[in-house]
């Protein structure tokens, strides 16, 4: 297993009506800008494309990488938020169910709280998707994630409100955890939900890499500098539509975790 994995951001330019078909179209445009990057992991934000299932299969297949999408899952007369994960083949990993619903998709999207937060499996490690508020407003879902054992978490976010805190809240998690975090947004846009329009403030998407030293004596000189945790953040968007490649180490913050909860007294 390789301690690089190479991830594409896409941090799409949607039209008004996140539900509409166009939104796939774009999204399968915008894949197509990933070919023969050889990615492992490519990422879309919350509620984009919305739908879209088989095409992005399809998609993932071609491209041969893991993908992260924003679908809205219809089960037994119900509607979740989830971020879906399609594996290098095409099929379907799983899905987590957004848990912390606002009112405007309550009502304007008709979905239902999910329950419990869970890793997957993938050929680079084990893979947390925590969708928007549920990552970086609230400490839970990092640490179900983490205790167990996801190497990195992705954070598909959309935001009518509250961006400025989301780098800020995820750093949080991702020393709490010892983490590596990448956090997906879309491109500024006006959302029209349940007949009103709703500025969407785009942009920010970023990666976190916490350091995986070499050894003891470059841990000790790496904490002592530590008062400015800025540094982790190793990539940052703007507000526009665009493709974001990073290569985050895992193998590091998986070997160094259980020290730096014990250098700090972090029970778990």
């Amino acid at each position: 297993m390789s301690p690089l994995v190479k991830i594409i951001l896409i941090q799409p330019l949607p039209v008004s009506f996140l539900d509409s078909p166009e939104n796939v179209d774009r999204a399968l445009k915008l894949l197509e800008g990933c070919r023969g990057r050889q990615a492992d992991l490519i990422c879309f934000p919350e509620y984009f494309p919305f739908s879209g299932d088989e095409a992005l299969a399809q998609a993932a297949k071609d491209l041969k990488a893991y993908l992260v999408a924003g679908l809205v899952e219809e089960s037994k007369g119900r509607r979740y938020n989830t971020a879906t994960l399609f594996d290098r083949s095409g099929n379907l990993v799983g899905r987590q169910r957004k848990c912390t619903l606002g009112n405007l998709e309550r009502k304007g999207f008709g979905v239902t709280p999910g329950a419990g937060f869970q890793v997957f499996d993938t050929d680079f490690g084990r893979l947390g998707m925590a969708v928007c508020i549920d990552f970086w407003g609230q400490p839970e879902a990092a640490r179900q994630l983490t205790d167990q054992g996801a190497d990195l978490v992705v954070n598909p976010s959309i935001f009518p409100i509250l961006r400025g805190h989301w780098s800020l809240g995820a750093l949080v998690r991702a020393f709490d955890n010892y983490l590596p975090v990448v956090g997906v947004n879309t491109s500024s846009f006006v959302s029209e939900i349940a007949g009103r329009n709703y500025p969407m403030h785009g942009g920010g998407s970023f990666a976190i890499q916490p350091p995986g030293p070499e050894d003891g004596a470059e841990l000790s000189r790496l904490v002592r500098n530590w008062d400015d945790l800025s540094d982790w953040v190793i990539l940052k968007a703007g507000e526009e539509e665009q493709l974001l490649t990073i290569h985050l180490n895992l193998a590091g913050p998986r070997l160094w975790r259980p020290v730096i909860w014990e250098r700090f007294g972090i029970q778990r």
